[in-house]
């Protein structure tokens, strides 16, 4: 999922730009992290429940639902690439659906593994500008996807706030203050986007405002160069969002994609839970949860929002279980399906990225690359 802003890669140039820009140490640690957690929920599961009752729960699962549970990820990901591939064709129209396919997948790996998703989307341009897409162009596709993702998701929030509220109070201690905490961040996420679009100096101003008390605080070390950084990414945000306003049929067709394609990952939850045999399910109440529990662990600064993922699935979904031992089996194939499966999945696709020559998968007839 995107939670941070996409902007220019710092491309390599010369004799690497054939190579991947270094990882660094953040993704070993991501790395590391996952797994710690993928063992601590394993083994929590296995000391609430048994082996004996959780290998009962797996084997006797009804295969058709996790199947459809398989499903819904294969839409997730279909409509991901889908939107994407919206935006590349407006911007590029040499791009490939193959391309788009393939950044999409290789985003979902490097989000999975990167603090706040915050990987996926450099690692995104990168192999579009790798293909032959000018690096502007490649900021402003991300950038047309981060929005139009961020603002249907507060939207979705909103709406499910407004009819389920009643409904979580009833059932969930604390509901009222994990809700408006999550919403708000959210939505702030969503007014900055358009502050910076619509009032791009008085956003400045405010950001370097607040930059001059970190400064004092010696939060911040460097406060010109990290003002001068500021000012040019919300530059460069203005004009991708002053290029975007003009795309409006493409931007109302990629909300309503991202709209289903936010439907069909809540219901991985569903599937999971009628697999395990739950009765008296409504789809409604499951979809509902399954929004508060992206809106609440999305800002939990580790890889997956681990930890904070699994810890919201347990606070949501144990009222529909009558012995709160059985939601560990959910929470495992709950993240099996929507964390372990997209990085397993994108391991496959991000070996596109070794070996990568400049313009290898643009397409023949790119404005810049004429055939013949």
């Amino acid at each position: 999922m995107e939670k941070i802003l996409p902007v220019s890669p710092d491309l390599p140039s010369g004799g690497r730009e054939n190579n991947l820009p270094p990882a660094g140490k953040s993704n070993r640690w991501g790395i590391l992290i996952i797994v710690l957690v993928a063992v601590g929920s394993i083994a929590g599961a296995f000391l609430a429940d048994g082996p004996e009752k959780i290998f009962a729960s797996l084997t006797g699962a009804d295969k058709r639902w996790l199947a459809a549970g398989a499903g819904c990820m294969l839409i997730y990901w279909a409509l991901e690439s889908g939107c994407l591939h919206l935006a590349a064709r407006k911007a590029w129209p040499g791009q490939r659906l193959r391309t788009s396919v393939v950044t999409s997948m290789i985003g979902q790996f490097f989000n999975c593994i990167t603090p706040f998703a915050s990987g996926g989307q450099p690692i995104q341009a990168y192999y579009m500008t790798r293909g032959g897409m000018p690096v502007g162009k490649a900021s402003s596709v991300l950038l047309a996807k981060f929005i139009v993702y961020q603002t249907v998701l507060a939207l979705y929030s909103a709406g499910v706030l407004i009819f389920e509220y009643r409904n979580f109070v009833e059932n969930i201690d604390g509901f009222s203050k994990l809700a408006l905490i999550g919403f708000i961040v959210n939505a702030a996420v969503v007014v900055v986007l358009f502050c910076v679009g619509f009032f791009p100096k008085i956003t400045g101003g405010f950001f370097q405002s607040c930059l001059v008390i970190l400064a004092k605080l010696r939060i911040v070390r460097d406060p010109k160069g990290t003002g001068a950084g500021i000012d040019r990414e919300i530059n460069s945000f203005h004009q991708g969002f002053t290029e975007l306003r003009r795309e409006r049929s493409v931007m109302a067709a990629m909300a309503v994609m991202t709209t289903f394609q936010l439907t069909a990952f809540f219901l991985v939850p569903y599937c999971v839970l009628m697999a395990l045999g739950v009765q008296g399910l409504q789809v409604g109440d499951v979809v509902a949860s399954a929004a508060f529990i992206l809106m609440i662990s999305s800002f939990v600064p580790l890889p997956g929002a681990s930890g904070g993922a699994e810890g919201s699935f347990y606070v949501f979904f144990q009222m529909f279980f009558k012995a709160s031992g059985s939601v560990s089996v959910a929470i495992l194939l709950w993240r099996m399906f929507t964390f372990y499966l997209p990085i397993v999945v994108g391991v496959y696709f991000a070996r596109h990225l070794s070996g990568l020559n400049p313009h290898s998968h643009s397409g023949k007839d790119s404005p810049d690359h004429p055939a013949g």
